[in-house]
This record gives C-alpha cells, sequence and structure tokens, in this order.
C-alpha cells in the first residue's frame, strides 16, 4: 500500500498506472481515461470530475468568498437543487426563507423571514462558517464553538457546549457537529436526527437525508440515527460513500449498493450487480451509473424509480424534486420521472454541458451559453432567455436566475423570476425558497423575490463593511 500511493503521487500514476489502486485503507486513486485526463472529445476522467476539480473548486470558492468580504450559508438552494446530485444529497439542508451572511471581520448578518432566523443572528465576530436548516442557521466559531438561531424545532436552540468542533451537517429539522477526535453531538427536532447520535468516536464523515444521518469511520463502517433511514444501516465496513433520497439511503462498496430507509423511497430493491460508481437522486427514488455509463434506478416509479434509458455512455445525471434527466458525452439528454416535471418535453438537441433545476423544471446551458428550459411553467419551465453567452444558472424553489460573464443576470419563473437587476458586475447568486441575493466584485448586493424569504435587504448591510 506504501508503494501504491508512492506510485500515485507520480506522473503515471497521475495519469494511467495506480488506476483505482488502493492507497489508504478504503481509499482508491481516481481513475484517469486511460493515458489523458480530457480526451479527444473533451470528457474529463473520473479523477478530474470527482477529486482534483471539486477540490480545487472549494479552494477558489472558499478564496472568493474571503477576498469579497461575504461568506453565506453553506448550502443555498440552488446548490441543494442543482451541485450535489439530488435533491437530498447536500450535506447540509438550505434555509427555506431567510439569508445569513458572514463579513470580512467574521460578524453575521441575517435577513428575511424572522422565524428562519432572518433576526436573532449573534453579536460578535469570529465566526468563520454558517449551516442551516430548513428554518435555523448555526455558526461556527474559530475555536469550534457553535451559536444557533432560527426555529428552536429545528436546531435554532439546543447547541452543544464547548468548542473543537470542525463542520456541521443538518437534516432538514436536526444539526449533527462532528469535532477532529471524531465525536458527534446533535440537536433539533427527535424525529430527524436531532438525539440518538453515536458516543463513539473516530468518525470522520456525516450524510443527512431529510429526517436522519448517517455517520462513517475511516474503515468504512456506518452508524446512522434519526427518523427514515435512522436504522437498518448496514454492518461491516469498506462503504466509501453514502447518497440519500428523502427518507432512505444507498452506500457504495466495491461497486455494489446497499440501501436502506423507507422502501417507497428506494430503501429496498438496490441493484444486485457490481460495477456502479455514483448514485444520484431524486426526492424517492435513486439512479446509479456504471463505468460504462448504464444507468440502473430504482424506488418510487413517480419520482424516477422506473423508466430508466437503456444503453450507456451516460456521464452524468440531474435532478429535480421527482425527475431525472441524464447527459452523454456528446451533450444530448435523456429525461424520466415525472412527466410534468420535466419527465417529457426534454431538447431533443445535443452540446448541452451542464443542466440545472428548481422544484419542477430543468434549464441546460450548452457551449455558447445559450439555455433551454423545460418542465412546469410555474417552476421555470417556459421564459428561458433566447440570447446566448451565460456563463451559470442558479435556482430557487421555482425561478431560475442566469449569470452572463460581464455580470448581467436574467430570471424567470415564479418567485425570484421576475425583478433582477439591470445592471452587470455579478459574480455570484445564492438562493433562499423564494429569493435571490447576488453579490458584485465589490461586495455590494442585491436582492430580489419574495421580501419575507430575503427578497429585501435592509439598507444596514447591504455593503460587506
Amino acid at each position: 500500500m506504501i508503494m501504491n500511493r508512492a506510485e500515485a503521487m507520480s506522473c503515471g500514476g497521475c495519469h494511467r498506472n495506480s488506476n483505482d489502486t488502493e492507497i489508504a485503507p478504503n481509499v482508491n486513486w481516481p481513475k484517469s481515461q486511460s493515458f489523458v485526463h480530457v480526451d479527444e472529445q473533451g470528457t474529463l476522467s473520473s479523477a478530474l470530475t470527482e477529486q482534483f476539480l471539486p477540490a480545487r473548486a472549494a479552494l477558489l470558492a472558499d478564496y472568493w468568498q474571503k477576498t469579497v468580504g461575504w461568506r453565506f450559508a453553506e448550502v443555498d438552494h440552488s446548490d441543494f437543487y442543482s451541485n450535489f446530485g439530488g435533491f437530498y444529497n447536500a450535506p447540509n439542508h438550505a434555509n427555506s426563507a431567510a439569508f445569513a451572511a458572514l463579513k470580512a471581520d467574521g460578524s453575521i448578518v441575517a435577513w428575511g423571514d424572522a422565524g428562519h432566523g432572518g433576526t436573532g443572528a449573534p453579536s460578535g465576530n469570529g465566526y468563520t462558517n454558517i449551516y442551516s436548516t430548513s428554518a435555523a442557521f448555526a455558526a461556527l466559531k474559530a475555536d469550534g464553538s457553535i451559536v444557533a438561531w432560527g426555529s428552536s424545532s429545528d436546531g435554532g436552540s439546543g447547541v452543544p457546549s464547548g468548542n473543537g468542533y470542525t463542520k456541521i451537517y443538518s437534516t432538514g429539522h436536526a444539526f449533527a457537529a462532528l469535532k477532529a477526535d471524531g465525536s458527534i453531538a446533535a440537536w433539533g427536532a427527535n424525529w430527524a436526527g436531532g438525539t440518538g447520535a453515536p458516543s463513539g468516536n473516530g468518525y470522520t464523515k456525516i450524510y443527512p437525508n431529510g429526517y436522519a444521518f448517517t455517520a462513517v469511520k475511516a474503515d468504512g463502517s456506518i452508524t446512522a440515527w434519526g427518523g427514515a433511514g435512522g436504522t437498518g444501516a448496514p454492518s461491516g465496513s469498506g462503504y466509501t460513500k453514502i447518497h440519500s433520497t428523502l427518507k432512505a439511503f444507498a452506500a457504495i462498496k466495491d461497486g455494489s449498493i446497499t440501501a436502506w430507509g423507507e422502501s417507497s423511497n428506494g430503501g429496498t430493491d438496490a441493484p444486485s450487480d457490481s460495477g456502479y460508481t455514483k448514485i444520484y437522486s431524486t426526492t424517492a427514488a435513486f439512479a446509479a451509473v456504471k463505468a460504462d455509463g448504464s444507468i440502473t434506478a430504482w424506488g418510487s416509479w413517480n419520482e424516477g424509480g422506473t423508466g430508466a434509458p437503456s444503453g450507456n455512455g451516460y456521464t452524468k445525471i440531474y435532478s429535480n424534486w421527482n425527475t431525472f434527466a441524464a447527459l452523454k458525452a456528446d451533450g444530448s439528454i435523456t429525461a424520466w420521472g415525472y412527466g410534468p416535471f420535466g419527465g417529457t418535453g426534454k431538447p431533443s438537441d445535443n452540446g448541452y454541458t451542464k443542466v440545472y433545476s428548481t422544484y419542477g423544471a430543468f434549464a441546460a446551458l450548452k457551449g455558447d451559453g445559450s439555455i433551454t428550459a423545460w418542465g412546469d411553467a410555474s417552476f421555470g419551465g417556459t421564459g428561458a432567455p433566447s440570447s446566448n453567452g451565460y456563463t451559470k444558472i442558479y435556482s430557487n424553489y421555482n425561478a431560475f436566475a442566469a449569470l452572463k460573464a460581464d455580470g448581467s443576470i436574467t430570471a424567470w419563473g415564479g418567485s425570484g423570476g421576475a425583478g433582477a437587476p439591470s445592471d452587470s458586475g455579478y459574480t455570484k447568486i445564492y438562493s433562499t425558497g423564494g429569493a435571490f441575493v447576488a453579490v458584485k466584485a465589490d461586495g455590494s448586493i442585491t436582492a430580489w423575490g419574495e421580501s419575507n424569504n430575503g427578497g429585501t435587504i435592509p439598507a444596514s448591510i447591504a455593503t460587506p463593511d
């Protein structure tokens, strides 16, 4: 294993020789595209997409936020829908009606619905990260101590005393904080994982679904607690990644899948064969991809558990609440699940590079920056801009906001689909359930959408200073 690790660190290891080689217990070096990491068709290797680029993106995002002067809660609605391979695969549940952000000095400002944490943020400074449930926030200080506010029944009170916590995870209604020694403290709704956390240590990561947590140790053993999915976790070790729907989990081990939780949410009937590399999810179904790009789905039939395409060559799957959209290397899209929410009506051409979603619609971006949307009109399935040059799309519950290279914004859909700023220079957009906030390079921010969801910013906090 020591030799494997040494080889992986060499040029040969990076390019081909260490594909899937075990370099630490239950840790395998990611795969290149044979000798290269980008093939002639522009397909990126799993080493890039699963390991190296996400790590660098996280570093750049952290640098950007610190430089600009705003650091919003770790996961917002746009990330929640688009960036984690499933509605409940994110490490935190997005706050549905309030924003909270760190200023450059580590102080916190919040706005939006008071019952969701839009008021009551702690005074003082020295905070380093903010996390959320659906209706509360928890902030971490440099010494690892925690302060929470918002709905007390959703984790806004009852935080653990002491310090030394390094990261916080959340279901929709509870938090779980991890210490450097791998011990865990949880608080919030009892029925959503707020009690019952394991008493030992040695845990390295926590995965939530909507109502339960699953914690993994360095040897790949699993402990679960909370509501649906909080019991029935597999024994043994060697599990490397856990994925989730609203009420179930699915774990990968050596390419095979074990699922548990509510059967109607994919907790049973996982595929019995092996060779799977990644799992995606809607609220109640899973879709697993093999190395050859073939797909197997299971779970609720009305949320994409049946109807997955045959054949192979699929490179990534995106989802909204109950529909999947799979992308091939040529940029063509296949969708299945609930028809009105995008299971039908997908674009027939190719060249798409990424797909974004709201609760009930999709928006696909091409290399030239043009956009095609489909799904329910009230969730942004119609009304996408006809021009090109867009570089990224953000979303809330029922609207999209697309950003151009010059920092101008076009929005469409339901709440937040109108009222976007008309000027340019914006670099990033965040969202709650019914509002957006856009940040400029100079640190100024503009919000729009439902006022009680954070669409109106108090004048006193419109700049990061």
